[in-house]
């Protein structure tokens, strides 16, 4: 059952939907039975025993919903644990007295008329506290659990559980993998645990109470100092007495040894170099000794990938700008990276790959590099590098865990405790490698001990030589290659301060994302949680003060800071909710909302003259605060203080320059609007500017060395124009050289059309019919199927109407937003057969799902821009302003390219074959339909109806697959490999 405890909140939103299963269904009435005896534990030392309570019960519920307050429970399942064995179980359906929603039925399997006779909880709660008692309860994120059942006692009447508890989920992200999931279902599979049915409540105590078993005895393998650490800083609970009594005696104490590592060498740019030898380059890629068939294999030269490595081999000796467009199975990673490689070694400079996604940057870190190393005799240095607040802190970590940063909530505090084990061992400090925290669920705890330069001590800092930042530059200051992201390069590199220096040689991949990642990371914002941070952040510099009594004039100044940042909170809430107010009268919205507003908009609003003046106080007293510190004589006993009066003096600034930015509107060639959601309350100021573009073409101008743009779809029927144009190449005609590296994968690999009788996409029942559409192909058909939604709207009309098809089995459809996280979908999609995935967004790329796992793609409607929301509009005025018909010169162009990157989700290796279909009938029905019909790798059919498809499409798969001009090289990607 989804939990509601630290970190799963929104998890457990999105897990809520599997798989139905045909489960076992538990009688109406409660039983207590004497349970099985446990056996298979294996020895365990005499200090893991004595931290296992002697006795304990298994907990598990099964609910309506995740609302405790409106939701019920409707099963119950209970299992006593005495020395390691099952000695009695308890468990009963509840009758909850409300409707038990589709989506819990196809969860758990629990239908209304199993419930229908069952008792209502009344009746069973004296039975149920009997069997507990006052032993512990242990659950899967058992603050859900107890939670509801708390609720339930309390409205009859009852005082609150007082139990102590074991949450397994918290053990799970202790003491195992921090790469894994955490779900109680993987858990059971990583410690071989039987669970068979899943989301059932005594089958769930059950294995709860297993884990359990297997888990605790690990808290004794941690490290002694870990072990210290989370003793320390745990609340008060049986989990901090668990830890306690491995210690062996030593005292709990905020222990960190991270070891510090050896500096490379630093690289710097050059302005002399030697070119790379276009022969050495071919021959890595030829089956010669020395080139990459002595590294892989499997490898089998591939035209295309060489002409591209020559291609990029040419532009580095040139420092020219190259765009190469690489259809999929180029190899194009390898292909720029070969070369820059050898170019970066030979002249001892470096190189920077920019990537969009983390799983590329991953690919290319933990696959790529480490084979062109070998090429290159292992001279090759290389590295990953992020923006600071992708790293630990370990200094403001520890002041989190001490307890003088932040109020943290004992739930807060239970969700750093994974933190501390990852510290100990990780040699990267970067928060992307582990899943056990989220920095987006607790982004208050996240900005408190993240790496950001505010608060920075630098040299000074106890934790200088094992800074994970500072190892993390210095490994980039010493590598041929730097990998990096698309937001740290327009945050970094972009400002012409980065402390790499001038960019020489850049390549970015995933290049088609440039522009829009100018416009996402050059953003700014202003909202609720930066106001709610920001005074956080000032709070905790006045509870500095407030303990400097000895020095009068910090401790008044922090007392005045207090009652001005209360003044803050309350003029900056005032701002935000009238800022609601203004979307529901302005626009009429009712729910989420994007408006955009001009200079005159807040120009007489009241609420955001007195937010401002608060700003502009609090900003002009924390620089008196920082001067009083400054001017201190004995200045070293107050350096962490200024260091937080720095920052927060800092931080107050740029707030109070990105208010008169976002609130006067007046920048020109920027765009400006406001977004949020009336009903829960929520506004966000944005500001943006519109024209990327000419700041990339500066930067072109800049650039000392080569510049390669890669990526699968960059071009629109085979012309570069619309790209040129959005990251200002087309000022730099002279030196850019654009090419298309074509796939290696053949037309006759795949069957593509669309059906010329659908009916038009804003057709009332449009969703009916493409839900009769993937019926028909579902049932036709024993193959996974993969529908790209543009809207949420769509995919989940057309979800209801699956679910509730006779001819689809619930539990061969899944659902973004419904059946789990997009890698809980994607891995049971991938593992199972007849699946139906619907996806938006995210599945429109960065997914690889090659083989039988993807043998159809339906695409329901044409991925054009949102025509309402304010960025596109006002893109759309520019470009109107500048080219012409925006349609054309805009919209077509962006969709065509987010149309190629769908399509490129069915053929993945030489040896897939899979079906797309367009229902939107515009692709054939409207003039500019050819250029999407022309972005396809195949020949594009056009059906006159559902029967037509079906038959095509069967004599498709029915056929052996060959086709005139079919390649008979054995290629391999490298994505198997």
């Amino acid at each position: 059952m989804p939990r509601l405890f630290d970190l799963l909140s929104e998890n457990t939103k999105k897990d809520l939907v599997k798989v139905n299963r045909k489960l076992g269904k538990s009688a109406g009435k409660p039983s207590r039975n004497k349970g099985p005896a446990v056996t298979g534990h294996g020895e365990k030392t005499q200090q893991a025993k004595e931290i296992i309570p002697a006795e304990f019960v298994a907990f598990d519920v099964e609910t309506t919903g995740l609302d405790f307050k409106n939701d019920r429970i409707i099963e119950i399942g209970a299992v006593k644990f005495k020395h390691g064995e099952i000695t009695e179980e308890f468990t009963s359906f509840i009758n909850p007295g409300i409707p038990i929603p589709s989506v819990i039925t196809d969860l758990t399997g629990i239908v209304e008329s199993d419930l229908a006779a069952a008792p209502a909880f009344a009746r069973i709660a004296d039975e149920l506290l009997s069997f507990i008692g006052t032993l512990p309860l242990c659950g899967h994120q058992i603050e859900f659990d107890t939670t509801f059942l708390k609720e339930e006692f309390k409205r009859l009447g009852k005082s609150a559980l007082e139990n102590d508890v074991i949450d397994t989920a918290l053990l799970s992200r202790i003491l195992l993998d921090p790469h894994g999931r955490f779900s109680l279902k993987y858990v059971c599979n990583v410690l071989d645990i039987k669970l068979d049915n899943a989301h059932r409540a005594l089958h769930d105590a059950r294995a709860s109470g297993e884990v359990a078993l297997r888990l605790i005895p690990k808290i004794a393998q941690l490290p002694q100092t870990v072990r210290q650490t989370i003793a320390a800083c745990s609340p008060a609970s049986l989990f901090k007495t668990m830890v306690i009594k491995t210690l062996s005696g030593s005292r709990p104490e905020i222990v960190f040894t991270i070891e510090g590592e050896k500096t490379r060498a630093r690289i710097s740019s050059t302005d002399e170099f030697n070119p790379v030898d276009a022969k050495i380059i071919e021959s890595m890629f030829s089956k010669g000794v020395g080139g990459l068939s002595s590294v892989i294999s499997s490898y089998t030269p591939r035209e295309s990938q060489i002409k591209m490595a020559l291609t990029v081999t040419d532009a580095l000796n040139t420092r020219g700008l190259l765009i190469a467009e690489a259809g999929t199975g180029t190899g194009k990673s390898l292909a720029y990276l070969i070369p820059a490689a050898q170019w970066a070694v030979e002249n001892s400079t470096r190189v920077i790959v920019s990537t969009y996604t983390r799983n590329l940057q991953d690919q290319l870190v933990s696959r790529d590099l480490p084979i062109v190393s070998q090429l290159t005799g292992g001279s090759l240095n290389y590295s990953v590098l992020k923006g600071r607040s992708n790293y630990l802190c370990l200094f403001r970590f520890r002041e989190l865990l001490r307890g003088r940063t932040g109020n943290l909530s004992p739930r807060e505090r239970f969700a750093v405790l994974p933190l501390v084990v990852w510290a100990a061992s990780s040699q990267t400090g970067d928060i992307e490698e582990q899943n056990q925290f989220n920095p987006r669920w607790f982004s208050k705890i996240w900005k408190f001990i993240s790496a950001e330069h505010h608060e920075c001590g630098r040299r000074k800092c106890p934790f200088y030589q094992s800074c994970f930042f500072h190892k993390a530059r210095n490994r980039a200051l010493g590598s041929h290659v730097v990998v990096i992201n698309h937001a740290l390069f327009f945050s970094d590199l972009c400002s012409g301060a980065s402390f790499l220096g001038p960019v020489g040689t850049i390549i970015f991949d995933e290049a088609h994302h440039l522009e829009s990642s100018g416009h996402r990371f050059l953003r700014v914002e202003l909202d609720t949680n930066r106001i709610n941070l920001f005074a956080e952040i000032v709070n905790n510099l006045t509870q500095h003060t407030g303990s400097r009594q000895e020095e009068k004039q910090v401790y008044e100044c922090g007392r005045e800071l207090r009652s001005l940042l209360k003044q803050f909170r309350k003029c900056g809430a005032a701002f935000l909710g009238r800022l609601v107010l203004w979307a529901r009268e302005t626009a009429q919205a009712t729910a989420e909302y994007q408006i955009a507003y001009s200079e005159a908009t807040f120009s007489e609003l009241q609420e955001s003259t007195a937010f401002f003046n608060k700003v502009v106080e609090l900003t002009e007293k924390l620089s008196v605060l920082r001067e009083i510190i400054k001017g201190l004589s004995e200045g070293d006993k107050f350096e962490q203080l200024a260091l937080e009066a720095q920052a927060c003096s800092e931080q107050a600034s740029q707030l109070k320059a990105d208010f008169l930015y976002l609130t006067s509107a007046l920048t020109e060639d920027h765009v400006f609007w406001a977004e949020g959601n009336v009903i829960k309350g929520w506004a966000k100021l944005c500001g943006v500017p519109l024209d990327v573009g000419s700041l990339l073409s500066d930067m072109w101008e800049r650039c000392d060395g080569a510049a390669v743009f890669t990526s699968a779809t960059l071009s629109i029927a085979g012309s570069f124009e619309y790209f040129k144009r959005t990251t200002g190449l087309a000022r730099h005609e002279a030196r850019t050289v654009s090419e298309i590296f074509k796939s290696p994968f053949g037309a006759h690999q795949s069957i593509a059309g669309a059906i010329r009788s659908a009916p038009d996409v804003d057709t009332p029942g449009y969703s009916a019919y493409v839900a009769q559409v993937i019926v028909d192909l579902h049932v036709a058909f024993s193959r996974n199927i993969l529908v790209l939604f543009t809207a949420n709207s769509l995919l989940s009309a057309v979800y209801q109407l699956l679910r509730g098809n006779t001819l689809v089995d619930k539990g061969n459809l899944l659902a973004q937003g419904v059946s789990g996280s997009r890698q809980i979908i994607l891995d049971e999609f991938r593992k199972s057969s007849r699946m139906i995935l619907l996806g938006t967004d995210s599945f429109w790329e960065g997914i690889d799902v090659p083989g039988e796992a993807c043998e159809m793609v339906i695409i329901p409607r044409l991925p054009f821009p949102v025509p309402t929301h304010p960025l596109t509009q006002a893109i759309a005025r520019r470009v109107e302003e500048k080219e012409g018909d925006s349609f054309f010169s805009y919209s077509i162009p962006e969709a065509v390219i987010r149309f190629r990157q769908g399509c490129g989700r069915l053929i993945r290796t030489s040896t897939d074959r899979g079906a797309l279909l367009v229902l939107d009938n515009r692709i054939v029905n409207r003039g500019y339909g050819k250029q999407f019909v022309r972005s396809v790798n195949t020949v594009f059919r056009v059906f006159e109806d559902l029967p037509d498809v079906v038959d095509s499409v069967k004599a498709f798969f029915d056929s052996d697959g060959c086709a005139d001009g079919k390649s008979d090289i054995t290629y391999v990607p490298m994505e198997e490999i």
